[in-house]
């Protein structure tokens, strides 16, 4: 298989659970694109079906991290979320002991749709740039990320990209892309900040806390599988 490296040394950060069924068809989607990063690192955690058997078939350049936590660790610390904060923390961690220029979230439902994937996120030269795409939800879909109500300043999520084009308050760790500056930048990590934040809100709401904006590319760059 031909493999175009980019430029810049660019690494995709990919937590996996339970995702055997997904991850044929992500796989594919990753193989189209060029460039391709320097290495793929996953971070698998208490999977039970064949998610790490699917990962030994990936034919291109990756390292594996594992992870176990108790069953219940989420209900002891009153925080469905604290499970895939410590999986993003460990790969952010792993990024930042391998110092790229850029490191790309993933996740292994979230297709990319376009091959310059990477290009298009890093050509911005932004510290947080987040790839739209729609998320399911019982009254339909919508864009992965979150803004500030103009009327009372609550959070909101948006249907349509037409409407996006103001900054987000946070958008979605399934597809970010973060420079080296905001790597190293050990004040903002993923553990939750508060009882009923997520992990990627909790770490927009950090890189907003200390200067960092964010930035949306509203193009069809990735799509999640429903």
């Amino acid at each position: 298989m031909m493999r175009s490296v980019s430029l810049t040394k660019t690494i995709v950060l990919v937590p996996v659970y339970n995702c055997g069924k997904n991850l044929p068809a992500f796989f594919n989607s990753l193989y189209n694109l060029n460039p391709q990063p320097s290495l793929y690192v996953f971070a698998e955690n208490n999977s039970t079906d064949d998610t790490l058997l699917q990962i030994q078939q990936f034919k291109l350049p990756h390292k594996v991290i594992s992870v176990w936590f108790r069953p219940d660790a989420a209900m002891l610390n009153q925080n469905r979320y604290v499970p895939i904060a410590h999986v993003r923390q460990l790969l952010l961690t792993f990024a930042r002991n391998y110092d790229p220029d850029y490191a790309l979230f993933l996740d292994s439902d979230v297709c990319p749709q376009t091959k310059e994937l990477i290009e298009n996120l890093t050509r911005l030269k932004k510290d947080l740039v987040g790839g739209v795409y729609l998320r399911a939800f019982p009254n339909g879909n919508w864009l992965a990320s979150k803004w500030k109500s103009p009327i009372d300043g609550q959070i909101i999520m948006r249907r349509e990209i037409q409407k996006a084009l103001d900054e987000p308050a946070m958008t979605s760790a399934g597809c970010m892309c973060l420079s080296r500056k905001i790597i190293q930048d050990t004040r903002v990590n993923f553990y939750p900040i508060k009882s009923n934040a997520s992990e990627d809100f909790g770490y927009c709401i950090q890189a907003n806390k200390y200067g960092y904006k964010i930035f949306l590319v509203l193009r069809d760059l990735a799509r999640r599988i429903l």
